[in-house]
């Protein structure tokens, strides 16, 4: 069976890409034919050449306007003649015209999020964002969402028009191999630098609502009564600056370091060395809907993870998690407090529950079970 992922923009600042590249070596050891389209940017070719092999077929188009895009999209899909498309997110740029496609492609597409719940989304942006996730429950022949909360809300969207039947699959992000094994240029560098320190790292947005300023004012709490714990940011945001400016202002400059983006290959250096990481989450819609990726990155390492007690994290760690409240500050500081004194153990994670190996099996099954008939078409070509 041949399937091409259809991805958007600049891995650097859209994440949904993750999953093509994740899936695309499993799916080939399954027996697929995998296809990627991806914009050409030089972080995009960096991750593609690091996580998948030769064997992956790779079709790069250049940045244009949504009209543009979506065009060159509709050729490269009638040049590949996928059985399956699978889009990495739904818009008005990330899309085919189906009606110009040459071979009837089963069309999926993924959601990771929910855009019309996200508060910054008001006015018409909000119905705009509204409209393009209903259509999309119109546009797909299924869905994989990677949230059960998303699963539940597409479910009852699928419903209200008529759509009763269309299958919703269940699929998490998941950590990548070749991350966690790509070689830790850094560890000794960073061992050296924190010997002796309780070494806490957070990779995201630096954002107020993504709990930038809670880890920052834990920091503080922290500070009062100990030097020898290190916050590291790795990543950027729209907070950033006003967030240097507390850092400073609060005497902290000596334990928060603002890293910037931080390139792929670095990362499981970063990760081996930390002594736990940070997710911070909000009980809001917004947040029981998106799959936090970097968790699943995390897990692997076996160290402890301060999350949210909501969604994707509270099936992950159970009732064992360790979690705190995005609005005090002082429960994160407890934790941090836990950890530095020693008192602090990883929850214990089927690891392989969480791979790309497992999530393409999942997929395939999926498959095999809603689209049979297309399958054993297949077979018999």
């Amino acid at each position: 069976m041949k399937i091409c992922f259809i991805t958007l923009g600049d891995i650097k600042f859209i994440a949904t890409m993750k999953r093509a590249i994740g899936m695309a070596e499993p799916l080939l050891l399954l027996g697929w034919e995998v296809s990627i389209i991806a914009q050409d940017t030089e972080e995009n070719r960096k991750r593609i050449a690091m996580e998948c092999s030769d064997a992956v077929r790779v079709y790069y188009y250049p940045e244009g306007t949504a009209a543009e895009e979506v065009r060159i999209k509709t050729a490269l899909v009638n040049e590949i003649a996928p059985d399956y498309i699978l889009f990495c997110s739904f818009s008005f740029r990330n899309r085919i015209l189906k009606n110009k496609l040459k071979l009837k492609s089963t069309i999926l597409i993924e959601h990771s999020e929910l855009p019309s719940g996200i508060p910054d989304n008001r006015g018409l942006r909000r119905y705009a964002m509204l409209a393009l996730e209903y259509w999309s429950v119109l546009y797909a022949d299924g869905l994989l969402c990677a949230s059960k909360y998303l699963c539940r809300t597409y479910t009852k969207r699928a419903a209200q028009l008529f759509r009763k039947q269309l299958p919703v699959h269940y699929s998490p992000y998941a950590f990548n191999d070749e991350v966690v094994e790509s070689p830790r240029v850094r560890y000794h560098e960073l061992k050296e630098m924190y010997q002796g320190k309780t070494l806490l790292i957070y990779m995201g947005t630096l954002t107020r609502n993504y709990g930038l300023f809670t880890m920052l004012e834990a920091m503080e709490i922290i500070s009062r009564e100990r030097s020898d714990v290190h916050l590291l940011l790795l990543g950027r945001g729209r907070h950033q600056e006003e967030a240097k400016d507390y850092v400073k202002e609060m005497g902290l400059s000596m334990q928060v370091q603002f890293l910037g983006y931080t390139p792929e290959e670095e990362l499981s250096s970063y990760f081996a060395a930390a002594d736990a990481f940070i997710s911070p989450l909000n009980d809001t819609v917004q947040d029981w809907a998106r799959c936090p990726s970097k968790i699943y990155m995390y897990i692997p390492f076996n160290k402890p993870v301060f999350t949210g007690k909501i969604g994707e994290p509270l099936e992950i760690f159970g009732k064992e998690g360790y979690y705190f409240d995005n609005h005090a500050p002082a429960s994160l500081a407890a934790l941090i407090s836990q950890l530095a004194l020693g008192g602090l153990k990883p929850v214990s994670v089927d690891k392989g529950a969480h791979s790309w190996e497992k999530r393409a099996v999942d997929f395939t099954a999926w498959i095999n079970s809603n689209y049979a008939d297309k399958v054993l078409h297949i077979a018999n070509l």
